[in-house]
């Protein structure tokens, strides 16, 4: 048995910059993680500004410029792909693009070289250990026991460790992902990020080193399965919405290299603490990739919680700070990931008419602004949200007047009103539910004793088919 102040189990992405943020604050770590290399697989590639920032304030940025890491300046969405893109620049700063792994590579590398962080490799968790109705250690599948005041489980979105903390979790399978590695400098604007619709699904694009360029090209449930099947319908039904520089080289990687393929899913958790344990990163909830919040995400939980923990201790009291501070902040990413890529994916007339809406809106470079302020993080409220999203519904309003009197046709008219009132409501339903739960969260003032966790807290999910879909 080993003492320390924090264990992080995972050293992905979350908890290595959770490692990094904590021992920054003083604190001990040992770090458990279950394999011995980073897996080569379809992760978060793209860190928004304030993610960077982060990074930055702890050292770690210049590992990966180091590894080929390049500025993005922001996006470019295409509502047509001949047409003129709306320019989605950020306001403060860049973002960097990265393969994933690389990333996990430096960042261990630059840890690893800190005497004040411990890992251990092939340590795949079984069980919690107690301590007076709190979480005092791990035991591994081997049966070693390592004890600690705080347990972070940072071991992505279908967390063990969320599990054994029983923290209620919803789980929805949205869409999959399919990934496509390009080379040469294909994208109309090599340091920004594009976004092209009208498929069945929305596709992202965005470098990720010095002549390479990451497509991540989203799927529905229903698209054939097998690798030639799944080309040949992306082929078919995705190849027309890209510029024509795009589309062959897709296509070419596509058929070239072994698919890259993962499963979106919305993970939406109804706490991120219990006494003696934390969530950071995706094990504290996820959303769609296409606004590649992720990892900004995991950058802003680490930092808060060596934050609360350096005011209040390793305490109940710091860590229901964090879960506070978190959902203040996590919320608005989740409404704004929901919203959009309902909206982008323009599924159904009332999606389409919000999609129109949406690029008539970023006309309005007050509007492009605050959108941008809300997908990198630099806007948190949920109130910021709403407030431009009932700008975007008025302006699909307008778009329904003028089809009205353009088509004289009071039945399509009606449809497509009742369709979009439809999919708007829906939406701020969602906005309603988390303003709640963000509401409810910041008056908790004391965090259940895990070992007597009732029942009703045991996980919930929509369906046991979304851990199996990985």
């Amino acid at each position: 048995m080993t003492g320390r102040d924090v264990i992080v189990v995972g050293a992905g992405f979350a908890g290595l910059v959770a490692a990094a943020s904590l021992t920054d604050r003083g604190f001990s770590v040992l770090v458990l993680e279950a394999l011995d290399e980073p897996l080569d697989s379809l992760r978060g590639e793209l860190i928004h500004p304030r993610g960077v920032r982060g990074l930055e304030a702890l050292g770690l940025s210049r590992a990966l410029r180091s590894q080929g890491a390049v500025d993005v300046l922001g996006f470019a969405a295409y509502a047509h792909p001949d047409s003129p893109p709306v320019m989605l620049n950020y306001g403060s700063g860049s973002g960097l693009g990265l393969e994933h792994r690389t990333i996990l590579v430096a960042l261990r590398a630059k840890l690893q070289g800190d005497a004040r962080i411990e890992f251990v490799t092939g340590a795949r968790v079984q069980s919690l250990l107690y301590s007076a109705g709190k979480v005092s250690g791990v035991r591994c599948t081997d049966g070693r026991t390592f004890d600690a005041h705080l347990v972070v489980a940072a071991d992505g979105r279908h967390s063990k460790i969320r599990k054994l903390f029983a923290i209620p979790t919803d789980v929805t399978l949205s869409s999959y992902t399919i990934g496509a590695t390009l080379l040469g400098d294909v994208l109309p604007l090599p340091r920004h990020g594009h976004v092209f619709v009208g498929a069945p699904g929305p596709i992202l694009a965005y470098p990720f080193g010095e002549g390479h360029v990451r497509m991540c090209i989203d799927v529905p449930l229903e698209a054939p399965h097998g690798k030639d099947a799944l080309v040949d319908y992306i082929e078919q039904r995705y190849s027309a919405f890209v510029p024509d520089r795009i589309r062959a080289a897709m296509i070419e990687s596509l058929r070239r290299d072994p698919l890259r393929a993962c499963a979106n899913h919305n993970i939406y958790t109804h706490a991120c603490a219990v006494s003696g344990g934390a969530l950071v990163g995706d094990a504290g909830g996820c959303s769609h990739p296409l606004t590649a919040t992720g990892m900004t995400t995991a950058c802003h939980d680490a930092i808060t919680l060596a934050e609360c923990l350096v005011q209040y201790g390793l305490t109940d009291k710091g860590l229901t700070a964090y879960q506070q501070r978190r959902y203040g902040f996590v919320r608005a990413r989740e409404l704004f990931a929901y919203s959009l890529y309902e909206v982008l994916r323009g599924k159904g007339t009332g999606p389409e008419a919000l999609r129109d809406a949406v690029f008539e809106y970023w006309k309005d470079p007050r509007a492009r602004q605050a959108s941008l302020g809300i997908l990198s993080g630099d806007e948190s409220s949920t109130r910021a949200f709403l407030t431009e999203y009932t700008r975007v519904v008025g302006s699909a309003a307008r778009h329904l007047g003028a089809f009205a009197w353009r088509t004289k046709s009071a039945r399509a008219s009606i449809h497509r009103t009742v369709s979009l009132m439809t999919t708007a409501y829906e939406c701020l339903d969602l906005a309603v539910d988390k303003a709640r739960s963000a509401i409810a969260i910041s008056a908790t003032r004391t965090l259940e004793p895990i070992e007597a966790a009732p029942a009703r807290r045991r996980l919930r999910t929509t369906t046991d088919a979304a851990d199996a879909a990985e």
